[in-house]
């Protein structure tokens, strides 16, 4: 394996974004930390960090692959259909076989998980170029970003930080029901240094989630709560999905154990 497939991020490619973006290095790094914590752009193998996208795969293959490759294509977006890791590429390498340009674009690739399908916007002529630059270093791994968030104009969101406007786009309408601007918000604030932004909880918080947003959950859950206190740890359990049903159940609101707008507002977040 040489050198370059596993090269990690320089302080020098990290100030460069920035500079590109007009933004500080913070905020480059919140966006990567989201979307792949501290695992890196790399497996251990020397191969891209990816995340195969079923729904894109079966949009892109006009569901020819539906109901004989479920786990590879597939309608709508299942989470449970991602194993991570390594496991991500032998899903990929089954797609490949039956449609290798659908399968790349239908894949999520690197630091930040950008989609093959944006190929054009990273400044990459076809799908290959981009996946070969993906698979060079965690650097054009950055520079990829970095003219994806220039293509799509969102670098004045990140230059304002204004995390839902930037989720929105970055992630997808869909982005309040993971609470992604809120771990970026929370994110951030812990690599500037600064205290964590008290958001509104807006999206619809459920078992097996994680993060900030879940402990002020349960913190909100244990106020004044006629009940042994729940543990404060930031992980939605099954202790905290029923804690969440007592307290609909007490308030009269449909008992699902979800919080979502209407249970949140009760809860007073």
């Amino acid at each position: 394996m040489s050198e370059v497939l596993v090269r990690g991020l320089t302080p020098a490619d990290r100030a460069r974004a920035a500079m590109a973006l007009g933004v500080d290095v913070p905020t480059v790094q919140t966006v990567l930390t989201v979307e792949t914590g501290n695992a890196g752009g790399f497996l251990a193998d020397g191969r891209p960090r990816i995340l195969l996208e079923a729904h894109l795969f079966s949009r892109a293959t006009k569901r020819r692959w539906d109901a004989s490759y479920p786990k590879i294509s597939a309608q709508p977006w299942d989470r449970r259909l991602y194993v991570g890791g390594a496991g991500e590429w032998r899903r990929l390498d089954q797609a490949i076989a039956l449609d290798r340009t659908a399968a790349l674009r239908s894949c999520s690739w690197g630091l930040a998980q950008i989609l093959g399908s944006n190929f054009g916007a990273c400044g990459f002529d076809d799908v290959e170029a981009f996946v070969a630059a993906m698979s060079e270093s965690e650097g054009r791994q950055l520079d990829a970003f970095v003219a994806f968030i220039i293509h799509e104009g969102l670098a004045p969101l990140l230059r304002a930080r204004a995390w839902a406007a930037f989720a929105r786009r970055y992630n997808g309408p869909g982005y309040a029901q993971n609470a992604y601007d809120q771990k970026l918000a929370a994110v951030y604030a812990e690599l500037a240094g600064r205290p964590a932004p008290h958001l509104p909880i807006v999206g619809m918080l459920r078992i097996g989630m994680r993060g900030e947003a879940i402990r002020r959950l349960q913190e909100a859950l244990n106020r004044g709560a006629n009940r042994p206190p729940i543990l404060v740890d930031g992980i939605f359990g099954r202790s905290t999905e029923i804690a969440v049903q007592q307290f609909q159940a007490a308030r009269e609101l449909d008992v699902d154990g979800v919080v979502g707008p209407v249970t949140a507002k009760a809860l007073k977040l």
